[in-house]
């Protein structure tokens, strides 16, 4: 399969890559264990700056509990370029993660850009992550100011939906 040719069968392969790194997204932001193993190859391997390197089993296990106990989070997937090489493709990713963290009582919102660096692997029919490397770009970090739109939106109204990092969140409902 050649890394840059339109051929029915490196469409297929970039669509289904490109669904592991939405379901990745969903996953970490909604907390949902399982749907973050299934980015996985058994024994991939997570490299997360200095949080993290090692087993993405173990890494999943360990980010799922921190992210229930932390404030809002998204991740934001922007360009991604595939190289297919037969059964491995290289894929990099540009992404955006908003997070809430709390410093001495207050909150801070932070927003980084960065790359998700993976080696891809098609095993029996399916691509997965085999490897990835996360590359920071930069970071901008601030007290939180929420005021949602100056107004126009209240999050104590219950037609208003707020994220949870659970199933009960909106996107997992059929309506």
């Amino acid at each position: 399969m050649s890394g840059y040719a339109n051929t029915v069968e490196t469409m297929l392969a970039r669509q289904d890559i490109n669904d592991v790194l939405a379901r990745y997204a969903r996953g970490v932001d909604r907390a949902d264990e399982a749907l973050l193993r299934s980015c996985y190859h058994e024994g991939a391997i997570e490299e997360h700056a200095n949080a993290y390197s090692g087993p993405a089993d173990a890494y999943i296990t360990d980010a799922v509990k921190r992210i229930r106990k932390m404030g809002p989070m998204a991740h934001y997937l922007c360009n991604t370029h595939i190289e297919l090489d037969g059964d491995v493709a290289w894929v990099e990713t540009y992404v955006l993660t908003f997070a809430r963290f709390e410093q001495d009582g207050a909150p801070y919102d932070t927003l980084t850009g960065g790359r998700l660096c993976d080696r891809f692997e098609r095993r029996d029919g399916e691509w997965r992550i085999a490897h990835r490397k996360m590359t920071f770009d930069w970071n901008r970090d601030a007290e939180s100011a929420e005021g949602w739109c100056l107004g126009m939106f209240q999050p104590d109204d219950p037609r208003m939906h707020m994220a949870t990092k659970d199933r009960d969140d909106l996107s997992y409902a059929r309506f």
